[in-house]
């Protein structure tokens, strides 16, 4: 315990400071650092309980930080969280929205004691809004400690649910009310728009007509709105009943059948109710009713009604911008061009201003058309008009940009995204195209700056926008981002993933060699997401990367017993799994029960068999097949060459590989960068270290027309100079990589191979001058390069020490920590093990690097 002088000099520092609310305003952690003074002076009896309210009284307002900070201390000085405090901070907490702080201040209350009434109050409002589940239990643990929830409270729990639409809370809710017989006109009219926000119309309607048994009489916004979701729900007894017995004035009803009529196809019926408005109420017609006319007109087609009502509108000049933007909209989707540009045409001479709405349907068409020269005119127009892109013109745009089939297109179209005010985030459908424009193409700046935008907002993303999230971070190589939104999906917010979330994230596991926790999570999630072709094809992908061929087997099997459709990707799988394994036998009749299946084998099948021969070094067995290939009418692409080119380097089959070489044309392919790296490996074999280089320049020399060659070719080249023992002609190569245009720079593999071989030829100063080129390379963002292992920099050290050379050159080599160590191993493990055909990652590139792709 602490003496009562120390106790009264505590509590005096805290009221001084909480009257200072300047200085706290200034120096938003001092209150805490006076906290965490005060708890160590005064011990286990603690300062007084007033003065710690009042000084966290003052903390508020102060803000967030300031706050954060003083309950740190409070934590961490064992100083209990005064219970006058925490109904107010509770109460801010819901004012910020800020649930994070709220449940500090909810775990600090309950250390201390319990959580009053208040609490209750403040939390259930803030946890209705982001977490359902746990808002339920709060609910019933308030009931359980003897609280009587209120009609306004319960009310505004209802409400808030509906904007997260977590409707099982609302209902958990509307059924103790009932059980209390405190269900009211206020809270059937509250449920019935929590049901519509989640699109449940038809229990929307289910309420109107519960409150009609109690007895309740509804108001006039009550029988707007049932008629609106009786249409919606297609109810048509109740809509007409509705209508029938609503007053004459209520123009929403009017317009709610005008559009259900135009919907079903109903255009007769759509022109009964317009008919009967214009007898009863002429006055209440506006621009508004004509536009609905006319549009249940317009999208069926109804062109004489639809001309007459334009006729009446021109003459009373009820025209206006959704006019002809519903006209335009009409003539899209009949597919007559010539008659929307002539609507947009009308539009600009009636001396209106057109909005997004005008030339979206024409954003869309062209796109759909995959007429890029015209997508980009039209967006050029909408500039120079100050027509600004909206959501869904931007959507629009982000899946032009996924189809496109042209690159500068494609880039064109995403820059989009780079325009101000462009913010992602705010609407749900424009959020999922853009990571799926970016992912498709591999725009990993862009996907980066969109998965952080996410985070850091209050967003609640749907299951698939989910998927495409984890996705992202699998492209981003950031695996902890796919276990993290996994996570915020599964545990936070108690959502069940579908076949395509738990895909995505299969996927980003067997992508990354972490086939063993995706099985357990595909075994995990079996009972609940059956499945299907898509997730067995992706575990047995894990399965081909990691060896297993025996579990890839045993799947196989459990999908052909649960009846899962076996498509021509899963035998391709199945096939390559077998024959890395080395059962050539098993991959061969895989291939027979593929065709009996009716299952046609394409080019990749074959190449994943051929790669197997060529492993076995069954070279005449692999040709053989690859004439059968082509005899089935199959095109030989570069992947099925190459695999091929490679079996016979390997096996030092050269007379084949010359033969195969000839034959490039007849398959009209072109050298890929895969391609290349295997003719030099070819040629070192061979000791022609003339024809390696001859094969680099004469590709390079092609310029834009060829592959860009990437880093592994003059990983290759490098390799190959020392295994003919000339280590200039490495460091020449090293040059010319650096001086290309069409060549990616080197990366930390190709440093590694060069400094390496260098100082076993006893070039340790030059060797060393590479490592600390290297190091600067890597500190440098801009060229996204990795800096040399630890293990290459204790090799080097070992080297240097054989040669003599370690007290001269030994301190000019950079250190690696075991921290340094464990991220380059974690950064390892998060790249794709097997990009195949995908493009590499995009990303700013070395100095060096002028031209290329």
């Amino acid at each position: 315990g602490a003496s009562a002088a120390a106790t009264a000099a505590a509590a005096a520092a805290l009221r001084a400071l909480a009257r200072s609310a300047g200085r706290i305003a200034e120096d938003p952690q001092a209150p805490g650092r006076l906290l965490r003074v005060v708890g160590a002076a005064v011990g286990s009896s603690g300062p007084p309980q007033k003065a710690v309210a009042a000084l966290l009284e003052a903390t508020i307002a102060c803000g967030v930080l300031a706050m954060r900070d003083a309950l740190k201390a409070l934590e961490e000085a064992s100083i209990a969280l005064p219970a006058d405090s925490t109904v107010s901070l509770l109460s801010w907490c819901l004012q910020e929205e800020d649930e994070e702080l709220a449940e500090v201040v909810e775990r600090l209350a309950r250390n201390t004691g319990g959580l009053p009434f208040g609490a209750y109050d403040s939390l259930l409002k803030l946890y209705a809004r982001i977490d359902g589940a746990r808002a339920a239990r709060l609910f019933q643990e308030m009931l359980g400690d003897g609280f009587m929830a209120s009609e306004g409270l319960c009310g505004s729990l209802i409400s808030r649910s509906g904007e997260s639409k977590n409707v099982a809370f609302a209902e958990g809710v509307a059924e103790y009310l009932r059980s209390k017989s405190m269900m009211s006109l206020a809270i059937f009219k509250t449920l019935m728009k929590v049901y519509a926000a989640c699109g449940l119309y038809e229990k929307a309607c289910d309420m109107y007509e519960e409150a009609l048994a109690l007895g309740i009489k509804p108001d006039s916004m009550m029988h707007s709105c049932a008629v609106k979701f009786a249409v919606k729900a297609r109810r048509k007894d109740l809509s007409e009943e509705l209508f029938n017995s609503a007053p004459e004035t209520d123009i929403h009803n009017y317009m709610c059948l005008i559009r259900a009529a135009g919907r079903d196809a109903q255009v007769d019926r759509a022109l009964e109710f317009f008919n009967r408005l214009k007898l009863h109420k002429p006055e209440l017609i506006d621009s508004t009713v004509y536009n609905c006319i006319l549009d249940a007109c317009i999208v069926n087609n109804a062109t004489e009604p639809a001309a007459e009502i334009i006729k009446e509108m021109e003459a009373v000049g009820a025209c206006n911008c959704v006019t002809y933007n519903t006209l335009i909209k009409g003539h899209l989707a009949h597919g007559d061009q010539a008659a929307a540009k002539k609507s947009l045409s009308e539009l600009n001479g009636a001396g209106l201003m057109p909005d997004s709405a005008s030339f979206n349907g024409f954003l869309s068409a062209a796109v759909s058309a995959g007429d890029f020269k015209q997508v980009r005119s039209l967006v050029e127009e909408m500039d120079s008009k100050g027509v600004r892109l909206d959501h869904y013109s931007a959507s629009i745009l982000m899946k032009g940009a996924r189809r496109a089939t042209d690159a500068d297109d494609a880039s064109w179209l995403l820059t989009v995204l780079d325009r101000p005010g462009m913010n992602v985030c705010e609407d749900d459908i424009l959020l999922n195209t853009a990571l799926d424009a970016c992912a498709s193409r591999r725009d990993t700046k862009r996907l980066s700056r969109i998965v952080k935008e996410v985070r850091d907002s209050r967003l609640r993303p749907t299951v698939q926008t989910y998927g495409l999230l984890i996705r992202s971070c699998s492209i981003l190589h950031d695996i902890r981002g796919c276990w993290e939104f996994w996570r915020q999906m599964v545990t936070e917010r108690g959502m069940r993933p579908n076949n395509v979330t738990l895909s995505c994230m299969l996927d980003a596991l067997v992508s990354t060699g972490r086939t063993g926790e995706a099985y357990k999570l595909f075994e995990e999630w079996r009972l609940e997401v059956l499945p299907n072709t898509v997730l067995c094809s992706t575990m047995l992908k894990g399965f081909a990367n990691s060896g297993e061929a025996e579990k890839a087997m045993l799947l196989f099997k459990d999908m052909q017993a649960r009846g899962v459709r076996v498509n021509h990707v899963t035998y391709t799988t199945l096939i390559d799994t077998q024959a890395r394994a080395g059962k050539i036998k098993q991959a061969e009749e895989l291939l027979l029960q593929m065709e009996q299946d009716g299952c046609q084998p394409n080019t990749i099948t074959y190449s994943a068999l051929l790669k197997g021969y060529c492993m076995k070094g069954d070279l005449d067995r692999a040709l053989s097949t690859f004439e059968a290939m082509l005899g089935r009418g199959l095109e030989a692409d570069i992947v099925v060459v190459n695999t091929l080119l490679d079996g016979c380097v390997c096996h030092s089959r050269f007379e084949l590989a010359d033969s195969l070489i000839a034959d490039y044309p007849q398959y009209n392919i072109e050298p890929s960068a895969v391609t290349i790296s295997i003719l030099v490996k070819m040629w070192g074999k061979r000791r022609r270290l003339d024809k390696a280089f001859a094969v680099v320049r004469s590709h390079l020399a092609l310029g834009k027309s060829g592959a860009p060659l990437d880093a592994k070719v003059g990983t290759c080249l490098i390799s190959t100079c020392f295994h003919n023992r000339s280590p200039h002609q490495a460091i020449k190569a090293l040059e010319e990589m650096k001086a290309c245009d069409y060549w990616h720079g080197p990366d930390v593999g190709t440093y590694e191979v060069l400094i390496l071989g260098l100082a076993n030829a006893g070039m340790c100063k030059k060797a060393v001058e590479l490592a600390e080129e290297a190091e600067l390379l890597a500190r440098d963002p801009s060229t996204q390069m990795r800096p040399i292992p630890a293990a290459s920099l204790a090799s080097l050290h070992s080297m240097l020490a054989r040669h003599g050379m370690q007290e001269e050159l030994a301190h000019r080599l950079p250190t690696r920590t075991s921290a340094d160590a464990a991220a380059a191993m974690e950064h390892d493990r998060s790249a794709p093990l097997a990009p195949g055909r995908r493009a590499p990652p995009s990303g700013r590139r070395a100095p060096w690097c002028r031209g290329g792709r």
